[in-house]
């Protein structure tokens, strides 16, 4: 399927980190007639960790959300791609995907369908943890009916006994259950205790990423 390897090589071209395709048939029914995915990771750059390390939050933020900026162009451009393939397609930015901020949730979290994907797992933390790059990356996607040969999905996760994040987490947020895709997000995490601090850390132009930066892989990729 010459189309799917061309959409793939055509997002990394743009400047994703990693690709990966996904069957997300029935997770949300905002998007039914759409049922395969395309997860985009896009690597937070390492300075972007230096920035943590020094508590340089407000640099942080720029940095972050210009990645954010540039992940949703990827998205946006390989909807256009796909259309004009003759496929019905939909980049789920941020904005599309209605993210709410005190309870952490969008309508199909982007973590799902990179699971799905076979990118990576959720770390003890909640967050999204990759082998190349730990936890220091940020993800988009799009929904297509674009037939897709989907990537083999990682269901359990490979955090294994390392506890780098939940030791780092200054609200003891991290439960010591390990993700696998059986599980609640609130078997793992207490999402209340942690969206409230980061929100109020936000609010005072701080931050709240150690869970990120203080990641195994994470450090294992700012090494590289």
């Amino acid at each position: 399927m010459s189309e799917v390897n061309d959409i793939k090589k055509y997002l990394i071209e743009l400047g994703a980190s990693k690709v990966g395709y996904a069957d997300v048939d029935g997770l949300a029914n905002e998007f039914i007639d759409l049922p395969n995915g395309i997860s985009i990771v896009l690597k937070l750059p390492k300075r972007a960790m230096d920035m943590v390390k020094e508590e340089e939050y407000e640099e942080y933020w720029k940095c972050f959300h210009s990645q954010i900026d540039r992940i949703t162009e990827i998205a946006l451009k390989g909807e256009e791609y796909i259309k004009d393939l003759g496929y019905d397609a939909f980049a789920l930015t941020m904005k599309r995907n209605e993210c709410n901020m005190e309870k952490l949730l969008s309508i199909l979290p982007y973590k799902t369908i990179a699971t799905k994907s076979g990118l990576g797992w959720i770390g003890r933390s909640a967050l999204f943890v990759t082998p190349e790059y730990g936890s220091a990356v940020c993800l988009g996607a799009i929904l297509t009916d674009m037939p897709l040969d989907f990537d083999e999905p990682i269901t359990d996760s490979e955090c294994d006994e390392c506890t780098n994040c939940q030791d780092a987490c200054p609200v003891d947020a991290i439960n010591p259950q390990k993700w696998n895709d059986r599980l609640n997000r609130e078997d793992i995490i207490d999402i209340e205790a942690c969206s409230t601090y980061i929100i109020d850390q936000y609010k005072a132009g701080l931050g709240c990423t150690k869970c990120m930066s203080e990641c195994r892989l994470t450090q294992e990729y700012l090494k590289k």
